[in-house]
Parts: structure tokens; sequence; C-alpha cells
């Protein structure tokens, strides 16, 4: 009878399960946006998220670095909120420099931008076609398809004269009940999240050790702990990294008199955000931008560039980030590329760091499993690769059997039994 009962409730959970996956089937667009109704919810939390993660490098500096050398007992409780509120005040303070000085100057610029693409449209026009006429003459080259191009160009440009609607767009965006809503409440919720962190953490580990396998634990403490080693100190390096970056470059502009100094100044030090392909994607449209206006300052802004690239990868990069990526060239490249293809630009910055920390768990795990093989992996790894005939004598060195010789007497009694 207990078998039978056991065989139904199968069965029954079975068919729950389908009744399940079909209703799923048939109600997908429903379920999806529900899915995303309760992300938009979710979002100034994860906007809190992000900001306390940032702030947490700086409250700490000021926590243990600053204050917690002072060893008075009296000061001491004052250490945790006198942190806060000095982290809390240098945001404001960046974040208020931030729209009171750069957003009039990239608003600036943009609108600049927008009434002289005319102008830009022609002086292209007269560069492709000068270049067109030089290759002609020089090597005789049929380059009529450089027409069509020009004129998909010119096209495309001349739509962006309208660029200052999408200014009024972007500036109503910005004034919105919900953008405001979600920052506002992200920047509240981020005081809370850093002030209680110890706290938070402690109830996660307590539900943790309530609700999952005790051996697990470790793992996730692990994954935990390199995970924020390699993505925290990576993303504040580079946002610092980025940001001195962005004011060389300010600096530089402001010096020579170059046109549009906030904006690409700006865009250069976004873009610099992104390893490996960043300094390509702010610095071909800024050249671009710089070669409509004139082509000596294209030129002067590519040396200018290499230069600063040069010195950030030289020297600004190694001091701040350091090296604690730990990734050859190959595999950073690698999951620049996976992570972009697949999340976009958030992808492209955060890829890095989170493969950096896949990579390391993966080789402290290789580590611990070559360490318990013993002296056979360690007799593999010292080996070359062989062919197929070899294979026998390979063999016989990993397993390390011994070879048993038999004396003359017990060979003797081995023929008398044959025989």
């Amino acid at each position: 009878m207990k078998k039978k009962f056991t065989k139904l409730t199968g069965i029954l959970i079975c068919i729950t399960f389908a009744v399940f996956l079909l209703f799923l089937k048939d109600n997908v667009p429903a379920i999806w946006k529900g899915v995303c109704s309760f992300a938009e919810i979710l979002t100034p939390f994860v906007y809190a998220f992000g900001i306390a993660y940032i702030l947490n490098f700086p409250f700490r500096f000021f926590q243990n670095k600053v204050f917690g050398r002072v060893k008075s007992e009296r000061f001491q409780k004052f250490n945790k909120p006198l942190s806060l509120v000095i982290t809390y005040v240098l945001f404001l303070g960046l974040f208020g420099f931030f729209l009171a000085i750069l957003i009039p100057q990239l608003s600036e610029n943009i609108s600049k931008l927008a009434a002289n693409i005319p102008s830009y449209v022609k002086s292209f026009k007269e560069i492709t076609n000068g270049l067109t006429s030089w290759l002609n003459e020089r090597f005789n080259l049929d380059l009529s398809f450089i027409d069509s191009f020009n004129k998909f160009i010119r096209v495309n440009i001349s739509s962006l004269a309208n660029v200052s609607s999408i200014g009024k767009v972007y500036s109503a965006a910005l004034n919105t009940v919900s953008f405001v809503y979600e920052w506002v409440m992200a920047f509240i919720l981020s005081i809370y999240m850093l002030a209680s962190k110890e706290f938070l953490c402690f109830q996660l580990k307590r539900i943790g050790a309530a609700f999952l396998p005790t051996k697990w634990l470790p793992t996730i403490y692990e994954i935990i702990n390199v995970s924020d080693d390699k993505c925290g100190k990576f993303l504040v390096g580079k946002i610092l990294d980025s940001t001195i970056i962005s004011v060389m470059v300010f600096i530089y502009f402001a010096i020579r008199g170059l046109p549009y100094a906030p904006l690409i100044s700006f865009v250069v030090g976004v873009c610099n955000l992104v390893p490996f392909f960043g300094p390509f994607i702010g610095g071909i449209p800024s050249a671009f931008l710089l070669l409509l206006v004139n082509p000596a300052y294209c030129i002067e802004f590519i040396i200018m560039i290499f230069v600063v690239q040069q010195i950030d990868g030289n020297i600004i990069g190694p001091k701040i980030v350091g090296s604690q990526v730990g990734l050859v060239g190959f595999w950073s490249l690698f999951s620049v590329m996976v992570a972009g293809g697949l999340f976009g630009l958030p992808g492209m910055i955060l890829g890095t760091p989170i493969f950096a920390a896949i990579y390391t768990l993966i080789g402290r795990k290789t580590k611990s499993r070559i360490e318990m093989k013993g002296e056979n992996a360690e007799r593999v790894l010292e080996m070359d690769v062989v062919k197929s005939s070899g294979l026998t004598n390979m063999k016989a060195k990993v397993l390390k059997k011994p070879i048993i010789h038999k004396n003359n007497s017990d060979n003797e009694n081995d023929e008398e039994e044959e025989s």
C-alpha cells in the first residue's frame, strides 16, 4: 500500500509540473511583464548596492587608515559615523561638481556640434574628394565606391542636425519623476546599506548556515571573497584611473585651445573603463570629430592620446589598479570579447574582473587537485607530449609499477608445470 501511494505521489508531481510548464508556455508575455515590473521595483536597490559598494572603499579608508589610528576609546565611538559622513560629503561634492560644471559644458559642446554639422558635412566631402583624387592620380585606382560611401556618411551626419531635439528629450528624461525617485531612493538606501553592512552580512550568513549544507559554506565564502577582491579593487582603481586620464586630456585641450575639450575628455575617460578596446572606442569618434574641424587637430589628438595611453599603461595603471586582475593578455582579451558580446558595455567593463575571479578559483582548485594526486601528477606535468609508440613506456613510468624478476628455480618450476 505504501509503495502504491509513493508511486501515485510521483505521478501527481509529474502531472503538476507538466501543467505548470504548459501554464508558463501559454503565459510567457504576462509572466515576463511581471518579472520586468518586479525588476523595475528593485532598480533603486540595485543602484543603491552599486553606490554603497563603490563608496565602501573610501569609507574603509577613513575608518581604518585615518580615524582608526586614533587610540582614544572615546573617539572610536564616533569613528564609523564620522567616516560615513565624510565619505558621503565627498561623494556629494563630486556629484555636485559634475552637475554644476561638467553637464552645462557638455550641453554647450553638443549644441555647438549640432550647429556646426552642415559645415562638417562640407568639410568631410572636401576631404574625401581630395583623397580620392590623389589616390586616382597616384595609383590609378578605381575608387568609385568611395562616392557611395561619401553619400552614406553625408546622409547620416545630416540626420544628426536634429541633435538639439535629442538633447531636449534627454533633459526631459532627467527631470522625470521616476528618474529622480530612483536615484534619490538609491542614495538614501545606500546610506543604510553602508551603515549597517556588518549586520546585513551577518543576516545573510545566518540564512546560509540555516538553509544551505554546511560543507558548501566555505566554498561560497571563498567565491565571495575572491570576487570582492578582484571586482571591487579593479573597478575602483579603474574609475580613478579613467578620471585621471580624462583630466589629463582636458588640461591638454585647454592649454592648446582645441575644440570640444569637455566633450572629448568625458568620452575618453568613460570609454577608458573598458579594457583593451576603451581607448579605441573613445579615441576613434573623437579623432573623426576633430578631423571634420581641422585635420591638424586630428593628428595632434592621435599623437596626444597615444602618449597618454602609454603613460597610463606603464605608470598610472600599474600604480592604481596594480596586479589585481592577474590575467595574461590573452585571457583579458577573451573576457572582454565574450562578456561584451553577451552583455554589451557593462559586460566589457565587468567581464575582466569577473573572469579574473573565476580564473583564480579554478587555479586554486587545480593546484589542490594536483597536490592531492602527488608525485604522479608532477611526473605527468614534466613529461613531453609523445607519439603513440611511446605511450606504453609513459604509462609504465606514471604508474610506477615494479617489475618482478623471477629466479631460476621459479622459472624451472614454471616450466615443469607447463609441461
